[in-house]
C-alpha cells in the first residue's frame, strides 16, 4: 500500500493564506483554477490538508499578480518586502 504525503504544516500556512485571499475577493475555486490554467478539481486537492498537492512557484506568481500582493505575503503572511536571502529561504522551506 502506498502511503500518501500531506502537505507541511508551513505549505499548509500558504494555503490556507490563498484560501482566504480568494474568498475575500469573492473567488470561487473554478476561478482561481481559470487564473492558474488548472482544474477547479485540483484546487480542491491543493486546498486539502489530506493531499500532497501544493500551488508551483509559478502558480505562486500568477495568483500574487491576481491578488495584487507580493509572493513574500503568501509565504508569509507579512505585507513587507522580504531581503533577497529571506525570500529564498521562505521558498526553499515551502518547496521542501
Amino acid at each position: 500500500m502506498r502511503e500518501i504525503m500531506e502537505k507541511s504544516d508551513y505549505q499548509n500556512e500558504v494555503v490556507n493564506r490563498i484560501r482566504q485571499l480568494r474568498i475575500d475577493n469573492e473567488v470561487s475555486q473554478i476561478g482561481l483554477a481559470g487564473i492558474i490554467d488548472v482544474s477547479a478539481g485540483q484546487i480542491g486537492n491543493i486546498e486539502s490538508p489530506k493531499f500532497q498537492h501544493k500551488y508551483t512557484l509559478k502558480q505562486l506568481y500568477l495568483i500574487s499578480k491576481y491578488f495584487n500582493v507580493p509572493v513574500s505575503y503568501l509565504l508569509t503572511g507579512k505585507k513587507e518586502i522580504l531581503d533577497c536571502e529571506s525570500f529564498i529561504m521562505a521558498l526553499i522551506r515551502y518547496d521542501e
